[in-house]
């Protein structure tokens, strides 16, 4: 499967060169109440641009849940420095596309705050949420914008590529974080953080780069 994703990454590329724009979303709020929407239409070069970005960090993760790596299958907090790392030259990226109205250091403080709710490696009722890669993601009810929608803030992703790590609500795993790496799919409720997205929410997807980082409910992995 991990091989298979790879493969396809080419395949995805290609069929992104026939469309000249594409739609950047990008959304956040956060637990103090901060919150903004970015809607821009970016083009091909600049899609390949996060791309590639997105890709240097599935590829840092591969190399970070292999047992070869300096904490096995798990991830230590020397390694969460490093993909964090990469995290923020995609925010720089972003930044760079929307213009000085994107806010930069909010947005990377906000993820310097949910990787380290997942290095505490304690039970939460809200899961903090990381998950990176390529893919598709899907938000019924258009963005919340209908009450059910507003009233459950459901997000659904299927990376045919990418990274992921939560915490289960299982009471024999405590404390111990749920990753994923390759083709996966990924489900939250009641979600609240960043979302970037490269096709209009709703229904009309394309494959792109998809990042989701915040807290959810009945958060999992498949």
């Amino acid at each position: 499967m991990l091989f298979l994703g790879l493969a396809l990454t080419p395949g995805i590329c290609a069929t992104a060169q026939k469309l000249k724009e594409h739609n950047l979303t990008i959304t956040m709020t956060d637990e103090n109440g901060f919150n903004f929407k970015f809607q821009k239409l970016v083009t091909h070069n600049q899609l390949e641009e996060v791309n590639d970005s997105v890709n240097e960090f599935i590829m840092l993760t591969k190399d970070v849940v292999s047992e070869d790596s300096p904490g096995g299958s798990d991830v230590e907090e020397s390694e969460w420095e490093k993909l964090q790392s990469k995290v923020f030259i995609v925010v720089d990226i972003l930044a760079s596309l929307v213009g000085k109205n994107f806010p930069v250091e909010e947005t990377k403080q906000y993820v310097s705050s949910v990787v380290s709710t997942l290095l505490k490696f304690h039970y939460t009722l809200r899961q903090p949420l990381i998950s990176i890669g390529i893919g598709i993601t899907w938000i019924p009810f258009y963005d919340y914008e209908t009450m059910l929608g507003r009233l459950i803030k459901p997000v659904f992703i299927h990376h045919l590529i990418g990274f992921s790590a939560t915490f289960y609500l299982n009471p024999f795993k405590l404390g111990f974080p749920s990753f994923s790496y390759g083709l996966h799919r990924v489900r939250t409720f009641f979600f609240s953080g960043l979302l970037i997205d490269f096709s209009d929410i709703g229904y009309d997807r394309i494959v792109g780069p998809q990042i989701l980082i915040g807290y959810g409910l009945f958060t999992g992995f498949a």
